[in-house]
């Protein structure tokens, strides 16, 4: 009964301010996926979170704002021919969430430990999902011709450095597409760390900062935004750099 009401509110909060077609069924998934993931957390340290509230409000909400900015970028087009990959996904956030609220994108999750893939897989089964999960490290992925510059969207919610995500994720993107990474507004202020720090990244990349989006979460103290950069020309071939060179030695 008390997880009844915490989706209640789940379901009225992403309504109001997330995704106005947040359905039943839509919220049927959601709880399949929340179990999974606190069952198999049991296990394996997948993600990490103080109750379920917090599962719900920090990781699924979050996520979902992605989905709110691809939805408002491709203005209720349809979304079934969207190639999406979310980079480092852990035990699949932000994509699953994307997922569940926009099921016609095609979804690629890449993650590079072993026994969350077995997790994710086991979540693609239990959904009825037909994303395809690659174990292999984003910087290979990067330079892989089935999957350089094949994606309208790529995702992220790793911790990584910033230069380092960018060099990995924005290879991936065809010219036109878009990188949506998720910031707290302290991150992205960071003079090493943040926004300024990544200015030449972004020319020798080929993209630009197309526009920050700002918001608070429930019972959140932090105060969160999506970044979301916008590919304009090709990305030079010697783009990610070899595995752990992008982190070593991130672009200035």
């Amino acid at each position: 009964m008390e997880n009844e009401i915490l989706f209640d509110e789940f379901q009225d909060y992403a309504t109001k301010n997330i995704i106005p077609f947040f359905s039943k069924d839509t919220r049927k998934i959601f709880k399949i996926y929340f179990y999974e993931l606190i069952e198999w957390n049991k296990m394996f340290n997948l993600i990490s979170y103080k109750n379920e509230a917090d599962l719900i409000y920090r990781h699924f909400c979050d996520s979902l704002y992605s989905a709110k900015v691809i939805s408002n970028i491709v203005n209720k087009k349809t979304s079934s021919l969207l190639r999406v990959a979310d980079i480092g996904t852990g035990s699949g956030m932000p994509g699953i969430p994307v997922k569940i609220a926009l099921p016609d994108i095609q979804l690629t999750l890449v993650e590079s430990i072993t026994k969350k893939c077995k997790f994710l897989e086991n979540v693609n089964n239990k959904l009825g999902f037909d994303m395809e999960i690659l174990n292999k490290r984003a910087e290979e992925f990067g330079q892989l011709p089935p999957y350089r510059q094949q994606y309208d969207f790529v995702l992220s919610r790793a911790v990584s450095k910033f230069s380092p995500n960018l060099e990995i994720s924005i290879p991936l993107l065809k010219v036109g597409g878009y990188f949506i990474v998720h910031k707290t507004k302290n991150s992205l202020e960071s003079a090493d760390k943040g926004l300024p720090s990544v200015e030449n990244a972004l020319k020798h990349l080929g993209a630009k900062l197309e526009k920050i989006i700002s918001y608070n979460l429930p019972n959140q103290e932090l105060n969160y935004c999506i970044l979301v950069f916008k590919k304009h020309k090709d990305t030079p071939l010697q783009f990610p750099r070899k595995t752990g060179i992008p982190e070593k030695k991130p672009l200035k």
